[in-house]
């Protein structure tokens, strides 16, 4: 777990800090005080959000590192990791006065702790016998790499969720699915997404639902994200959902998960080599990691980045399920991702990068560990 807890550490550094054009003659403040004293927060919404969600990870994991190797003096070692939380992301804030690109705030820090105690919760809840055995058993949530994926699911489907329970809103939110265009390839990534959610649902609580259980959440997920500001549902996703309910209750488990597996395959291929049309030459490779997601709108590159983490989690979970071996499917996911960045080199119209591979990387290692972890618990 703390292996964990560092990579987040150092994505939360590098996403904070990029893209690294520091001027260190810029002049810092006249008043520093006043700076670090001001918590008047002008940054816009989407800001606000990014930078809450940025350090749920740090709090959660950080939580879950203290509580494995401090079995005495719990409380004051969570205390400890949030006090330096706080200090981390004040010294981020500082460098970033060095960066001509960026717009150095205290608040943000104040934000960065909220995110903090937002995933101390949550490893609280997930992670605490005490709290488990105030909530049904039926609700309880463990630790495993089923959560992980699950999370994801929960992230593309949700973020950023801003709810406006007015008349209003339902009304827009259901004009925006008249008006809206069906695609094929939206439709078929909807319906393998909903296919992975009511599998994780029961994976991660520990029981079969009938179909009327499984109707009623997924009508539930649709009201909740009708009431969604900004809401972005289409007739693709729509219509997506009666296929998967009825491929979920008519498939057995034992076709369903390499159903899911080969199709997450598939949708990783084409989202990265449609269309396959190769070129004479090579495209120029960019070293620098997450270039893409780092640019433009906050919220379209971080929903960008959750469904393609959703997507690569998907294919090594589901392969590790499939073949009853994480580190196996963790170390395809891998290749994978190296055998898509080599051929992109010779796609029309491609940017093949260094992301991919570190990414599938990344969650690859979270799977295996996150595997331990349930098996030790």
């Amino acid at each position: 777990m703390r292996l964990i807890w560092y990579i987040v550490i150092v994505f939360i550094a590098y996403g904070s800090l990029y893209p690294f054009n520091f001027d260190f003659s810029r002049p810092l403040p006249a008043d520093l005080g006043a700076w670090l004293m001001n918590w008047q927060q002008r940054t816009i919404r989407s800001d606000v959000i990014a930078n809450i969600l940025l350090f749920i990870p740090y709090g959660f994991f950080g939580a879950l590192t203290v509580q494995q190797k401090q079995r005495r003096y719990t409380l004051l070692s969570i205390l400890l990791m949030l006090a330096v939380g706080i200090l981390f992301a004040f010294c981020l804030q500082f460098i970033q006065f060095y960066l001509p690109s960026r717009v150095s705030h205290a608040a943000d820090a104040l934000l960065n702790a909220i995110g903090i105690l937002i995933g101390i919760s949550l490893a609280a809840y997930s992670n605490s016998q005490r709290i488990q055995r105030m909530i049904p058993e039926g609700l309880r949530l463990g630790i495993s790499p089923a959560f992980l994926v699950l999370f994801l699911w929960i992230g593309w489907q949700f973020f950023p969720y801003i709810p406006v329970f007015e008349s209003k809103q339902f009304g827009e939110s259901l004009d925006t699915i008249v008006k809206s265009t069906w695609s094929m390839s939206v439709w078929l990534q909807h319906v393998l997404f909903w296919l992975v959610f009511y599998h994780l649902v029961q994976r991660v609580l520990g029981k079969e639902y009938r179909l009327n259980f499984i109707i009623l959440v997924s009508v539930f997920v649709i009201i909740i994200k009708l009431a969604m500001y900004r809401s972005q549902m289409g007739w693709s996703e729509v219509t997506a959902l009666p296929l998967a309910i009825l491929l979920h209750h008519q498939l057995k488990r034992g076709l369903m998960i390499p159903l899911i597996a080969i199709s997450s395959t598939g949708l990783l291929l084409w989202s990265n080599w449609y269309p396959l049309t190769f070129k004479s030459g090579i495209n120029s490779f960019q070293w620098l990691p997450f270039d893409d997601f780092l640019k433009g709108s906050t919220w379209y590159n971080l929903s960008e980045l959750i469904e393609e983490s959703l997507l690569l989690a998907s294919v090594g979970y589901f392969y590790a399920k499939w073949w009853r071996n994480y580190p196996w499917a963790a170390s395809f996911l891998v290749v994978l991702s190296v055998g898509i960045t080599v051929l992109q080199l010779f796609i029309v119209g491609k940017k093949p990068d260094i992301t991919l591979f570190v990414m599938a990387l990344v969650i690859g290692i979270l799977l295996v560990r996150l595997q331990s972890i349930s098996r030790a618990g």
